[in-house]
């Protein structure tokens, strides 16, 4: 964790073990959230030069070796599955696979 003064952390949360949070320009995790083990949430990329709070909605779930990148908001009920790069926000009840967004 870095900049846990950033982390706006809602009830009922699971993260998983070995899971990294760059909360440096803001990360909100909503309510009934889960998180798997060994995934990166990043709010600053130094890399691309991208900054930008992260926003994961209430009842979202993001399956483990997952990455999150700054300015990236992922849905009410969405889900991001396992190994996944996440670059671009992902809607509400939307399963999100490796780069795809996939309806259910």
């Amino acid at each position: 964790m870095s900049n846990p003064q950033n982390l706006q952390l809602g009830q009922n949360v699971d993260i998983g073990a070995f899971t990294y949070i760059q909360a440096e320009n803001g990360v909100i995790i909503h309510d009934n959230v889960k998180i798997g083990s060994h995934v990166s949430i990043y709010s600053r990329n130094t890399i691309d030069e991208i900054d930008g709070s992260v926003e994961i909605m209430e009842g979202a779930c993001v399956g483990a070796h997952s990455v999150i990148f700054p300015d990236v908001k992922i849905g009410k009920n969405a889900k991001v599955g396992a190994h996944s790069v996440v670059k671009i926000d992902v809607p509400d009840d939307v399963t999100f696979i490796n780069h795809s967004l996939v309806t259910r």
